[in-house]
């Protein structure tokens, strides 16, 4: 999604979908870009970010997982940006995505000084739409602690086929959640954002405990043989935990485990 000309509350949204409404030829510059596709798609995003963004335009990823904010940013540079939503959203039947409630973000601004302008157009244009939104110097503490949550009960609830709070009444089943988000907690604390490993079993399990009902979103694609994004959650943190020396083979199972759920999902060895 991209927004044009943005001037306080006033703005013209501009939708582009690599599928059903895909970019147009000639499409007028935007000021800011919105990136909020599956993980898979970030490649084309940044591209269509780095095609359409004004001079003085920002481009900002609201997407889960790691990894999506240096593919933007080789795109599109010091204007880009990262944050995380707190929304709940559904497909209906005729494949629309809407949401279930107003939700909340936190956004990171980004270095490039002429894009500040159109950061805070968009802060306050979300929250005329009723969205909660605080803007962040440093995002990433936000993002490593939705990873720890997506990491913790997205792949867990998709393998066992439950909902959310299901987690919370199962021992096995929490016991593999804790230990996934302690291991996040290891791999951030070891890049440089600190997390208290109770601190992450508390935030995956207040998640939980607040989104009951919920179906999460790996669960949702493996139930409709899509492609998950496992690979940007578990796996990154994996990854990631190897370049620092932090183990987190919790972190590679679940990537293997959810990947083999669906034949396009597996990620190339080596892992």
């Amino acid at each position: 999604m991209v927004e044009r000309a943005l001037k306080g509350s006033v703005s013209q949204i501009v939708i582009v979908d690599r599928t059903r409404v895909p970019l147009r030829a000639l499409e007028p510059p935007v000021d800011v870009a919105i990136v909020c596709v599956k993980t898979q798609g970030t490649a084309w995003a940044a591209d269509v970010a780095k095609r359409l963004l004004s001079p003085n335009g920002m481009a900002i990823t609201l997407q889960n997982g790691l990894g999506n904010f240096e593919r933007l940013a080789d795109a599109v540079a010091d204007r880009a940006a990262v944050g995380v939503i707190y929304v709940g959203a559904r497909l209906d039947e005729s494949g629309a995505l809407q949401a279930t409630g107003p939700g909340r973000a936190e956004l990171g601004k980004p270095r490039n000084t002429r894009a500040l302008e159109k950061f805070e157009a968009l802060v306050a244009a979300l929250g005329m739409g009723g969205m909660t939104v605080t803007p962040k110097d440093d995002p990433w503490p936000s993002v490593w602690r939705k990873v720890v949550t997506n990491a913790a009960v997205n792949p867990t609830t998709a393998l066992l086929g439950v909902v959310n709070s299901d987690l919370l009444g199962d021992r096995a089943a929490g016991r593999v959640a804790d230990g996934l988000a302690r291991e996040v907690a290891r791999v951030a604390t070891a890049a440089g954002v600190p997390i208290a490993e109770e601190d992450a079993v508390m935030w995956w399990r207040e998640m939980a405990q607040l989104t009951g009902a919920n179906r999460s979103s790996m669960l949702q694609d493996v139930e409709a043989h899509r492609v998950t994004e496992i690979d940007a959650i578990c796996g990154e943190v994996y990854r990631e935990g190897q370049r620092r020396g932090v183990g987190a083979p919790l972190n590679q199972a679940m990537t293997v485990l959810v990947s083999a759920l669906h034949p396009s999902d597996r990620p190339s060895p080596p892992l």
